[in-house]
């Protein structure tokens, strides 16, 4: 697989593909990726961009060179699949566009990750999750659930949704090119993928009237955040005041004579009176000694209950440990960190992590003399020549 993505959205789409076993080329441009100069890190390690691109060979080529053109070309016609997370319209403009590469290989599946897609009056526009949180609605009901405060999320998740997105792509392609015998280009817009995997899309969307006695879309945002006796944050997930949970509620603070109280006889009286309902069930919380006694009540009535952690509080819970959640990534400085592990667990396959975080075009020679069959002279020329590059430690 060759691997044409920078920062977030294309590397955690082939860092999966990674991990499920793909062989990945990483190409870099002589300035490298803008992760490999984020901290933390250690030496020439950044933490950001070994969680992304941990696994993967890396080789680096001038791409405004035709020579590098070329090589690439001769590489894709090896290769399943091309991952790539340019503007569009800048791989044509490299000599690697789709037509290009499907010419040499009908078999290769092409994924393109962009803001707005490959087509339409948006193809040119830049775009990272932060731009597309706010162009897809995203920050607008964010702030809305936080009392009108405009800011921005601190998690990419139009990066990270849309790399997944796409990894399901290519491998419905490769399972489709088993019967087809061609590949197939992949086209994924990161606006279209939030709109995608927002599942309060069709509220949003939704013209019609909706009854005040419902709880619209689920609302999420509104289930409590609570404090035990000991001073822990922990919440509980159900709306109070919708129909099915407010009876669970109920039944965990023991209090059947809500059921009868006129400010909560349905849902449309819950929602006006959620500040006296929230604060009996903040009353009642309080009055825990800890997280574990209140989950044990709220696990007898039905509730799903949770602490409020940090993620290292998480990790290093017996859960953490038992199902490898983290694993250790050589800093190539003698030590390691800690970075997530993959999340599947296959009965009869290992996904975790291997290799290491490679330094840009460490792989040139390894990767070029296999794959293409070149020689020492060869590879040096064109190193001297500057269409190779490389950035290794001073030793």
């Amino acid at each position: 697989m060759l691997d044409f993505t920078r920062v977030l959205s294309g590397p955690h789409c082939t860092r999966m593909l990674c991990d499920l076993g793909a062989e990945v080329i990483k190409v870099e441009p002589p300035d490298g990726d803008l992760t490999r100069f984020a901290y933390p890190r250690v030496g020439s390690v950044s933490t950001y961009f070994t969680q992304q691109n941990i696994g993967k060979h890396n080789i680096s080529l001038d791409l405004k060179r035709p020579e590098a053109v070329d090589i690439i070309l001769r590489l894709a016609a090896k290769c399943d699949v091309l991952v790539e997370n340019y503007r569009g319209g800048v791989m044509d403009k490299l000599g690697l566009g789709w037509a290009a590469v499907h010419a040499v290989n009908p078999r290769l599946v092409y994924a393109s990750i962009s803001g707005y897609g490959n087509t339409g009056p948006w193809t040119h526009r830049r775009a990272y999750a932060s731009v597309i949180n706010a162009e897809t609605g995203m920050t607008g009901i964010q702030s809305r659930a936080h009392g009108g405060h405009l800011g921005n999320d601190p998690h990419s998740h139009g990066d990270v949704y849309t790399g997944m997105e796409t990894a399901a792509g290519v491998l419905a392609a490769l399972f489709q090119r088993v019967t087809t015998g061609e590949g197939q280009r992949i086209d994924v817009s990161m606006a279209q993928t939030m709109l995608y995997v927002n599942e309060h899309t069709q509220s949003e969307l939704f013209e019609g009237e909706v009854s005040d006695n419902v709880i619209r879309s689920f609302q999420p945002g509104d289930y409590p955040i609570l404090t035990v006796g000991d001073g822990r944050d922990v919440l509980i997930s159900g709306h109070p005041a919708e129909a099915g949970s407010f009876n669970m509620f109920v039944d965990a603070l023991r209090r059947p004579d809500l059921l009868e109280d006129p400010r909560f006889v349905d849902v449309a009286s819950r929602k006006r009176n959620i500040g006296d309902l929230l604060g009996i069930i903040r009353e009642w919380a309080a009055a825990f000694p800890d997280a574990a006694a209140m989950e044990k009540e709220c696990d007898r009535a039905g509730l799903a209950f949770g602490r409020l952690r940090t993620m290292p509080e998480l990790v290093d819970t017996d859960w953490g440990h038992d199902r490898g959640v983290t694993t250790d990534a050589d800093d190539r400085n003698g030590g390691t960190f800690r970075i997530p592990n993959s999340p599947w667990v296959f009965s009869g396959s290992d996904t975790s992590i291997r290799g290491t975080s490679r330094y840009r075009g460490e792989d040139n020679t390894a990767v070029l003399s296999s794959m293409l069959g070149m020689g020492a002279n060869e590879i040096s020329a064109l190193a001297e020549s500057g269409v190779l590059s490389s950035r290794l430690p001073r030793s």
